[in-house]
């Protein structure tokens, strides 16, 4: 009895084991198979990956190509085909297989820049299709280096995009629009921080700031020659006189005059403000004033349709203030305004007119606040007509919004534009804001923006400047700023 039962002991076991060798068969090819075809996904992954690296090498080499000069972009896109950038060459000189280019011309001026790339064993191809404008103006708020973004000045419709740091002060740091784009990190408040972790990810809350921005397109340079020359040509050059001046700039030649400025007749040159200088109503040299520019002979008053250049080597302030925006005391300028030394704004604006309203504008104000965001009511902010919605075209100096309030939390509705400046505005210097003026376009200072409220100065209204950016802004560059609005990896073409 015991003999048998060793023996169906030991056939169990041997059926045991015949079913694991079955199994063991049934597995290890599979397991092997499994193996090989992991190994060659590695593999087309690599060579496809190497492929992608190519062609994004393709399109870096076709965008610098198209920045080598301002002519050259101009011709890109214009339609003209380069040599080595049709399809019609193929470039080697990167490890790890070949890449070539295609550069055609894209909607509102800008290019197009097809990048393909090829691994070594020419079996992976990847493409990417980029566009590129050249947008002189990026951004309302231009400086060298750090933005320091202080009270003084709100912008709305654009970005603040800085090549270092951007840096809020107590005001500033209470609004949570526009967006902000820095090379460097985004500085806020303890009560109000931005980036609490810099230079560690994450670097952006996904809707108002982004830290350590790789995609900061590098500034403009201005040709100050060409301004200059344009200023001179239509006697705007070094514009200065009011009415209780004792020299003045003739409008029709350009030279120096003895007596008041003739298109000043209603407004002043602020003789009670502390930067009022001479005798006698005299007003020249450093502290000169341009005052009532609405009613100069070539201001949007006058001329309504045509942009002007206005350059100052030195000094200048914008003066003649009315007793209301809508009396035509103040200042109203169109065109390029350029100031090599300081700005100072003693002057309401009272340019009145519909302009352009920049695409998807909304998106600079999804969040107003620390706890208030864009909501499906209208009138929010410029232009707003409802939850991630804005208009196209906006009234200046009619249409009226919203403006946070701090503290409490709130918003306050009536704000309406009172528009000094039309156009882009440089400051070489300081810009000193004694009045309310708005900007329609963007402002680049090279100095600080200074609120300044003397004691004492009764003109001295408020210290508050809107910024409502125009992206459709051309200045004479001598260097092509290119900035990518669409990037795209996409099926690639068959190579010969």
């Amino acid at each position: 009895m015991r003999k048998n039962l060793w023996a169906q002991k030991r056939g169990q076991v041997l059926v045991g084991a015949l079913l694991l060798m079955l199994l063991l068969l049934a597995i290890v090819p599979a397991v092997v198979q499994w193996v090989q075809t992991e190994a060659r996904t590695s593999v087309k992954n690599q060579k496809s990956t190497t492929a992608l690296n190519l062609a994004e090498a393709a399109v870096n080499r076709g965008y610098w190509k198209a920045k080598s000069s301002t002519g050259t972009f101009a011709e890109m896109s214009s339609g003209i085909a380069f040599p080595g950038y049709q399809f019609d060459k193929t470039y080697s000189d990167i490890p790890g297989g070949t890449y070539r280019i295609l550069i055609t011309s894209a909607a509102n001026g800008g290019i197009t820049i097809f990048g393909e790339g090829r691994d070594n064993s020419n079996n992976e191809l990847r493409e990417i299709e980029a566009v590129f404008q050249n947008e002189t103006v990026y951004s309302p708020l231009l400086t060298q280096g750090n933005v320091n973004y202080n009270k003084g000045i709100s912008i709305f419709w654009g970005p603040i995009i800085s090549q270092s740091n951007i840096t809020l002060d107590n005001t500033t740091a209470q609004w949570y629009f526009p967006q902000k784009y820095a090379r460097g990190d985004v500085i806020g408040t303890t009560n109000n921080p931005r980036d609490t972790t810099w230079p560690l990810p994450p670097n952006t809350d996904g809707i108002e700031w982004w830290a350590n921005y790789a995609k900061v397109p590098e500034l403009p340079i201005l040709d100050f020659a060409a301004l200059r020359s344009s200023a001179a040509a239509t006697h705007t050059l070094n514009v200065y006189g009011c009415r209780d001046s004792t020299r003045y700039t003739d409008p029709t030649t350009g030279a120096n005059m003895s007596g008041r400025a003739p298109w000043d007749n209603r407004g002043h040159c602020q003789s009670g403000s502390p930067h009022y200088s001479g005798t006698g109503g005299a007003c020249y040299g450093s502290s000169c004033h341009f005052g009532n520019s609405w009613n100069h002979p070539f201001s949007p008053q006058n001329q309504p349709n045509t942009d002007y250049v206005w350059y100052w080597d030195g000094d200048v302030t914008f003066a003649g203030q009315g007793a209301a925006p809508s009396a035509g005391l103040d200042t109203g300028l169109r065109g390029t305004v350029i100031v090599r030394g300081n700005l100072t704004i003693d002057s309401g604006g009272d340019y009145d007119y519909t302009g352009h309203v920049p695409t998807n504008a909304w998106e600079q104000d999804q969040k107003f606040t620390e706890t208030r965001y864009d909501t499906p009511a209208s009138g929010e902010y410029p232009a707003d007509i409802g939850y991630h919605q804005s208009a196209t075209t906006w009234a200046f100096g009619t249409n009226s919004f919203c403006f946070p309030s701090h503290p409490p939390n709130t918003m306050t509705c009536g704000w309406v534009n009172t528009v000094g400046i039309r156009g882009f505005t440089y400051v070489g210097g300081n810009l000193i804001i004694k009045n309310f003026m708005d900007f329609n376009g963007a402002v680049w200072v090279g100095g600080s923006v200074i609120a300044s409220c003397p004691s004492g100065d009764p003109n001295c209204l408020s210290s508050f400047c809107g910024i409502f950016y125009n992206d459709q802004l051309q200045v004479p560059t001598l260097n092509v700023v290119l900035v990518q609005t669409d990037w795209q990896d996409i099926k690639p073409q068959a190579w010969p």
